[in-house]
């Protein structure tokens, strides 16, 4: 497995190819599939590619057919944020995989294949609420989802819980919303423990602040599992 900064590159060697956006996604990215390489579930030929964010996705998937090695590629998987429309997040994808690729890919991101046996599909984050359909949300939520919770230093009470607390009282005293809620909630939650306090994303996957196990990630598995195929 590798992850890539821009300028991106194609490797003959990785021909499973997830494009995401930002680096948390990446990092996240990174380990869960470290998590299911080490479980034997899927071989280490994944190259993490971050695109940076969703208009930057949007104006660079067209490159990719260009690039050296791409006939040597065998699937692609998008993975980004439904942020507060999952079905406008998802016809947003549609529409860059059609312009970049020639593929026509149906809402739930079932993976297709091209007329050179090439697979593309695409998952957003935090997953599914039915099996054809993705939830509004962010990596944020899927985060506090999964939280480990045998990890939690917070005796006798569910420190997330805890968190929402915090985060509506300091709402209601600045009388106005936050802009991020997803990211206050996990940051708050993470702030609440001495092994995880100010670490980004990344850092508190790579300290197993996250329950990789979690039926929550099955959405994502299932993807990873079909790209590599």
């Amino acid at each position: 497995m590798t992850h890539t900064k821009r300028p991106f590159k194609l490797l003959p060697n990785i021909p499973h190819v997830i494009l995401c956006e930002g680096r948390d996604e990446e990092m996240f990215l990174r380990y869960y599939i470290e998590y299911l390489v080490n479980k034997k579930l899927v071989p280490d030929t994944f190259n993490i590619i971050n695109l940076g964010g969703n208009e930057e996705m949007r104006k660079t998937l067209h490159l990719f057919p260009s690039l050296d090695y791409f006939d040597q590629m065998k699937g692609f998987l998008v993975v980004r944020d439904a942020e507060s429309n999952a079905i406008s997040a998802a016809q947003s994808i549609q529409q860059s995989l059609e312009d970049a690729f020639q593929i026509s890919i149906a809402m739930d991101g079932r993976f297709v294949e091209n007329q050179e046996g090439m697979r593309f599909g695409f998952v957003l984050l935090p997953g599914k609420e039915r099996e054809d359909t993705f939830s509004n949300g962010t990596l944020e939520d899927l985060c506090c989802q999964i939280l480990n919770l045998s990890q939690e230093e917070f005796s006798g009470n569910n420190l997330l819980k805890v968190a929402d607390s915090y985060l509506d009282e300091v709402q209601r005293k600045r009388d106005c919303s936050f802009r991020t809620p997803h990211k206050n909630r996990l940051h708050a939650y993470l702030s609440g423990t001495d092994s995880f306090v100010g670490m980004k994303i990344g850092e508190a996957s790579k300290a197993k602040c996250f329950d990789f196990s979690n039926h929550a990630l099955d959405f994502l598995k299932n993807a990873i599992l079909q790209l590599a195929l």
